[in-house]
């Protein structure tokens, strides 16, 4: 690799110094119509990719003077981004807003990197991963405080400041408790020592070990760019005409995007169980001092994961059509999507780790796992093709078991638990027969 060598490490490092600083001077620039107006679209692609130089420098950097100043850039790089983030969602502003959630976001990176290129006698990473849980235990506890006051009718004098926080919870309170949960659970992840989360950190890693997981991503960011590049068309083409709130519907469920995410799950869950038994790690992971239910859990948590991450960019694509497009539209459906997406991707993760546990071969793990997700979405065309009445019982039944149906009724705002309750209970039933296989091997 070329940063082993010690001058391209420091080209790297020079290229990562100037990405970093012109990303963040391009916060208080004057250019792109006000200040800061260029940072959204330059400055966090910068950040991104100086974060990646900076890494790659860190990986065989062997100097103490040249790892303790990048770390320190790190460290001081994403503090400024945690907190510039914070302030932005609060301020309710709806010019820092997407700003805000961006930060939030890189900022977490940024936290990732200097935790992961941390010496093994450093403690560094062990306190950072503590701070990190308190910031998102104030995040969490900020924004509920924040919206339950808000709510509170105002008292004579003080409608500037009722103005001000009224109606914060959706959408500012939820994007700060959202952010709060994934630090506090990535705190969890660095500091303690539980098996699950051991294993489940070493399962999540080990997809960015092999080019799986950035061919995975790099497709999903194909299909999402091909389902937004449909979406945009249709918002030229009628741009004499109306498209209807809620917009990001048309943006998820086309057709071509479906189908092609079907192909994730197999792709993500195949090698997950049967890889270990074909290599013969299964048998050394069963007599390890973990249960058969903390392997899978560990697994699927891994999985599931790495599934949510992977549509990180069709999220990304909306932000650069708001930034780009200087139309605000309603994303607010995106919040009910996304928990919609968890709640039926745990199934999907737990039906492909059940196959995965069934074979050792990872091709016909993924077969059986397309099939099941075929005749998931097949449900959704069932209805249509047979003409069923709306309110009979086949009718609904397949209502319950198609995830298009509850992606579309996410995507239109309205989201009723007992949509979940088919893909939580398909979850937990896999997840019980994984645990049942491999105790079964276990005795074999």
């Amino acid at each position: 690799m070329a940063e082993r060598d010690i001058q391209f490490r420091r080209i790297y490092a020079v290229l990562s110094f100037v990405l970093i600083g012109a990303s963040l001077a391009m916060h208080i620039s004057p250019f792109g119509g006000r200040l800061g107006g260029n940072f959204v679209p330059y400055g966090i692609p910068g950040l991104f990719a100086g974060l990646l130089f900076a890494l790659a420098v860190l990986r065989n950097e062997t100097e103490k003077g040249w790892r303790s100043l990048i770390l320190g850039i790190l460290a001081v790089v994403a503090v400024l981004l945690l907190l510039g983030g914070a302030i932005a969602v609060i301020s309710q502003s709806s010019t820092f807003y997407v700003e805000g959630v961006l930060l939030l976001f890189v900022g977490l990176l940024y936290v990732a990197g200097f935790v992961g290129m941390q010496e093994s006698a450093s403690d560094a990473g062990y306190r950072t991963g503590v701070i990190v849980g308190i910031f998102g235990l104030l995040l969490f506890s900020g924004a509920i405080l924040i919206s339950y006051f808000s709510s509170i009718p105002p008292e004579a004098g003080a409608e500037q400041s009722h103005r001000l926080w009224n109606n914060f919870l959706v959408p500012n309170g939820w994007v700060l408790i959202f952010f709060g949960l994934v630090y506090i659970a990535f705190s969890l992840g660095i500091v303690t020592d539980w098996p699950i989360v051991v294993l489940t950190r070493r399962e999540l890693a080990s997809y960015f070990y092999s080019p799986v997981a950035y061919l995975t991503v790099c497709a999903v960011m194909a299909i999402g760019w091909l389902a937004f590049f449909f979406f945009v068309s249709e918002l030229v083409l009628l741009r004499g005409g109306q498209m209807l709130e809620p917009i990001v519907r048309n943006y998820v469920i086309q057709i071509i995007p479906v189908f092609g995410l079907i192909f994730v799950v197999p792709i993500v869950t195949m090698r997950l169980l049967s890889e270990e038994h074909r290599t013969g790690t299964l048998e050394v992971l069963l007599t390890a001092p973990v249960n058969e239910t903390t392997i899978v859990l560990s697994k699927f948590f891994a999985a599931l994961l790495f599934y949510l991450l992977s549509w990180a960019p069709w999220f990304l694509f909306l932000v650069s059509l708001r930034v780009v497009g200087g139309e605000e539209f309603d994303y607010r459906p995106l919040m009910a999507f996304f928990l919609a997406l968890i709640f039926s991707g745990a199934g999907f993760v737990a039906m492909g780790l059940f196959f995965s546990s069934c074979t050792r071969n990872q091709i016909i793990a993924a077969v059986l796992t397309f099939v099941v997700m075929m005749f998931y979405l097949g449900t959704y065309f069932a209805r249509i093709y047979l003409q069923m009445t709306p309110g009979s019982v086949p009718y609904e039944a397949l209502t319950y078991i198609s995830f298009l149906d509850l992606w579309d009724e996410s995507l239109n705002g309205q989201l009723a638990p007992r949509y979940l309750l088919f893909h939580l209970s398909a979850a937990v039933f896999f997840l019980f027969l994984t645990v049942k296989v491999l105790e079964s091997r276990k005795w074999k």
